[in-house]
């Protein structure tokens, strides 16, 4: 029943857009999906007025008089959406617009940063105050959770975890530097490393077979037996323990936590590998307890319930 519900969480991707009321112990009571609205005309405030209009409109259709919030893959500061990599709107201040068109609470975050703060609240990391989470998808996305308090930092940037540095001048990475642990673990990474490794060797695997790879065509290839594609996946996480080996020594957190679309296909060979990787590159870990690196739990509600949960949280970004 809606009448439990206690916000609105909506997760904002490039091609989709996720809304759902959310009860207190971030239980998804009703859910809507629609496709993220395209631009027309003016790229920029034709797609911000769009975007803020569907999402007012599930915000009422879910839970009329609710705080509202909302998680979209960007760089956000204090509510103002200043870029995204997957939405025409630059420079839009989303959170006051929504106030202003709905008249209630609202709360516009990273969408790593509200589905960690869902694990944090609902799924595998409650009552664990510090926490860091790497979001496995397209790219690798992150966030911080210390003290109990969900972290973005001065101007919004804290716990981009995917542009942490693993090998200085190694692979190209969509942000424009190189060596970032997106270009090692995230899907499209994964995918290339596979295409590149079938051209260089003549290993034989399945995926062989495939006109076009991506890292839902390696992962299947690995629960099918195939090792070259195990082995793919095991070198991904390897790079992917680097970087929470750096994590782990810039936060000390209690848990290290690996969600987003790719993670549980592929969990198999990566959380593994991960570890290995992880263990001996900590500041002295042969004199301290090592965090467990686990899979999140929520899947693809994380976002939706993490951003519904803090819109009503009296913690708040920091």
């Amino acid at each position: 029943m809606t009448e439990d519900a206690v916000a609105v969480g909506i997760d904002v991707g490039g091609t989709k857009l996720v809304a759902a009321a959310i009860g207190a112990d971030g239980t998804v009571i009703d859910r809507r999906r629609t496709t993220t609205p395209a631009p027309r005309g003016d790229r920029n405030r034709d797609a911000a007025e769009r975007l803020v209009a569907t999402i007012a409109d599930l915000a009422t259709e879910l839970g009329p008089g609710l705080p509202v919030g909302v998680g979209v893959a960007g760089i956000i500061t204090r509510g103002r959406l200043e870029y995204s990599p997957n939405l025409s709107v630059v420079g839009v201040p989303i959170e006051q617009e929504l106030v202003s068109r709905l008249g209630v609470p609202v709360v516009v975050a990273n969408d790593a940063t509200v589905a960690g703060w869902g694990e944090v609240c609902a799924g595998a990391a409650v009552g664990v105050p510090d926490v860091v989470m790497f979001t496995l998808g397209t790219g690798i996305g992150g966030a911080l959770v210390l003290g109990g308090r969900p972290v973005v930092g001065t101007h919004g940037f804290a716990g981009e975890l995917g542009h942490l540095i693993v090998e200085e001048g190694g692979r190209a990475c969509p942000c424009g530097n190189r060596g970032c642990v997106e270009a090692y673990a995230s899907g499209t990474a994964i995918a290339a490393m596979a295409t590149e490794g079938l051209s260089a060797t003549d290993d034989p695997s399945i995926l062989r077979n495939h006109e076009r790879i991506d890292g839902k065509a390696v992962t299947e290839a690995a629960h099918a037996g195939d090792r070259f594609a195990a082995g793919i996946l095991r070198h991904a996480g390897f790079w992917l323990g680097v970087a929470l080996a750096s994590a782990v020594n810039a936060f000390d957190p209690a848990l290290v936590l690996i969600g987003g679309g790719a993670a549980p296909g592929a969990a198999e060979w990566l959380l593994p590998a991960a570890r290995a990787a992880m263990g001996p590159r900590v500041m002295g870990h042969t004199h301290r307890q090592l965090p467990d690196v686990a899979l999140a739990a929520l899947g693809d509600d994380a976002g939706m319930v993490g951003a519904a949960l803090l819109a009503v949280s009296t913690e708040r970004l920091v």
